[in-house]
């Protein structure tokens, strides 16, 4: 699905839906495929864990400056 969410860029319900917002698309394609990979991880481990993040680290190696991206440059993502 595809959202219009401010504050989450992604999220994955407990039926195993995955939904985005649709400002993604107007980030660096690095940093929408670490949420898609993030997102993809929580259809095997539902929480954020360390096995968590130890999938996503081997899915994204450089995950965490991409989680700083977004927290730092995120509020650029919207219509002017």
């Amino acid at each position: 699905n595809i959202t219009n969410a401010q504050k989450r860029w992604g999220s994955c319900s407990h039926r195993g839906n995955l939904s985005f917002s649709w400002r993604l698309i107007m980030a660096p394609l690095p940093i929408i495929d670490s949420v898609v990979v993030h997102e993809l991880v929580h259809l095997e481990v539902r929480n954020h864990s360390k096995a968590f993040w130890n999938k996503v680290g081997s899915l994204d190696k450089e995950y965490k400056e991409h989680k700083d991206w977004l927290k730092n440059n995120g509020y650029l993502l919207r219509l002017k």
